[in-house]
């Protein structure tokens, strides 16, 4: 019966959500041009390389223009393919040509620390693209990509050595230095980008027991089970191995669980295969029980809601999610 109820609401509200493409694709896509200009010019068609790298930097930063929705890293992509492609074509230099390969990976490690040095690392736009308006000023997400960016902006200046080196090296050592590694970089950098945002917020949340890492008000049901790893306390959790899913209808609703696993917590939308915890709630109620505005006891004791499964887990989500309260 419940199944019945929860089911048509989750698939009305998904047809009804707007497909989004999460911030670590747009990383990707942010690359692409200079992807373009390595591509090309590691076979010597250096200008071929610019000039396809800023065609593809003029259609991002066009669709930027479009949705209003600028980006550090895009902008200062364009201008330096605007720079390097007018120069060699129009002057004839061969200076972007001979040292484009350190050139592009200082412009770049500049693009990080001058967005750190005002306040606004380039990671933090993309970062904004998966996580809710309310938590954009939250100091943990602010500091999160502090550090992301501060670890591009290592690769790209290690990058720049390395093509630097490069030029004093024959084939095909100089191809090893001064392409595969800053790539296996580059590559080492989106992978750690994709992690650590996962890692390091909640654990940073439970080096703050005790000072209410609270979920801001205006997030709800589904969207609220989201951003409860923010608030896991790992160590209250000890060395629990549990999946807890949730069916929540009504408005908000939806389905999805969340993996406590080696003292971390993580959200995952749909649904898994033997969870160790079932909850079927009301979104509106769930989201009272969250914020400690309703009795999750008495709530379940007169069916405001339901769990089936290994019911200590329920028992222990109030310390595990409840900073100092457990």
């Amino acid at each position: 019966m419940t199944e019945k109820k929860i089911c048509p609401e989750k698939n009305q509200k998904d047809s009804q959500r707007k497909p989004r493409i999460p911030g670590m694709v747009w990383v990707f896509i942010g690359f692409v041009p200079w992807i373009v200009y390595w591509s090309l010019s590691g076979p010597g068609l250096d200008v071929a390389g610019m000039g396809g790298a800023l065609v593809v930097a003029l259609l991002l930063n066009g669709y930027r223009a479009y949705t209003h929705n600028y980006k550090i890293l895009d902008l200062v992509t364009l201008g330096y393919f605007i720079v390097a492609f007018s120069a060699t074509l129009l002057t004839g230099t061969d200076f972007f040509i001979v040292y484009g390969g350190a050139l592009v990976y200082l412009v770049l490690a500049g693009a990080a620390w001058g967005s750190l040095i005002a306040g606004n690392p380039f990671t933090y736009d993309y970062a904004k693209e998966d996580w809710d308006r309310a938590f954009w000023t939250n100091p943990i997400f602010i500091e999160t990509n502090r550090i992301i960016t501060a670890v591009w902006g290592i690769l790209f200046i290690l990058s720049a050595i390395l093509n630097f080196v490069k030029l004093s090296l024959d084939f095909p050592a100089s191809l090893i230095v001064g392409v595969v590694l800053p790539l296996v970089g580059m590559g080492g950098g989106i992978a750690f980008s994709s992690w650590f945002p996962r890692y390091y917020p909640q654990r940073a949340a439970a080096r703050q027991v005790g000072t209410e890492m609270s979920i801001p008000e205006g997030i709800t049901g589904l969207r609220l089970v989201e951003f409860m790893p923010l608030a896991f306390n790992a160590e209250a959790a000890g060395g629990a191995q549990v999946t807890i899913q949730f069916h929540l209808s009504g408005d908000g609703g939806g389905a999805g669980y969340l993996e406590v696993n080696s003292g971390r917590c993580t959200f995952h939308p749909g649904e898994v295969d033997q969870p160790t915890l079932t909850i079927e709630s009301p979104a509106e109620v769930w989201t009272a029980i969250a914020r400690g505005e309703l009795s999750g006891s008495e709530a379940l004791l007169s069916g405001a809601y339901a769990a089936t499964g290994d019911l200590s887990v329920l028992m222990r989500m109030d310390a595990m999610f409840g900073g100092d309260k457990g």
